[in-house]
């Protein structure tokens, strides 16, 4: 049975392309918009929603704590053009950030570490040595287990600076 991803966007381009990356991924996909978002929630059972941060009417942090009052155990993540922290959204139920533009890399990413997606061998790196350790400035993790190709911190979202 195929995975279900709910996308709630107020742009039409935003959701059409990231519907595509879902659809690689094997997700059965809706879009919806911040005011039928929660009636989706109900009437498609997602297993992910991912909602843009800032729309016409409403905040992406607003409708997420709106889809887990009445559905708390919903994996709801925030995707934003901005450069919001998790740390920026303390004491939101919010699951994880996807910046925009978002690369299939850290979707499958973020899917991966909420338990939608198994990893592939191509997300982890084909040789790891002794002392060659890479951590993130923002969190500190270690990230060497990962390709040396990515541009966020799989682990908080921050943008990795080349050294």
């Amino acid at each position: 049975m195929k995975k279900k991803a709910l996308l709630v966007n107020d742009s039409k381009f935003e959701s059409l392309v990231l519907r595509d990356m879902l659809s690689k991924l094997d997700f059965e996909v809706e879009i919806a918009d911040e005011f039928d978002a929660v009636y989706e929630v109900e009437q498609f059972r997602p297993d992910i929603i991912i909602v843009n941060y800032i729309m016409q009417q409403t905040t992406g942090d607003e409708l997420i704590q709106q889809i887990k009052s009445g559905q708390p155990s919903a994996k709801c993540v925030l995707s934003s053009s901005n450069t919001v922290k998790m740390s920026d959204l303390d004491g939101k139920r919010i699951d994880g950030i996807l910046h925009t533009p978002i690369s299939i890399f850290s979707l499958k990413d973020t899917l991966h570490r909420l338990g939608t997606v198994s990893v592939d061998s191509d997300l982890l790196q084909t040789s790891n040595t002794e002392g060659s350790g890479r951590f993130c400035d923002g969190c500190n993790q270690d990230i060497s287990a990962f390709s040396m190709n990515i541009v966020f911190c799989p682990f908080c979202g921050d943008e990795l600076q080349d050294k």
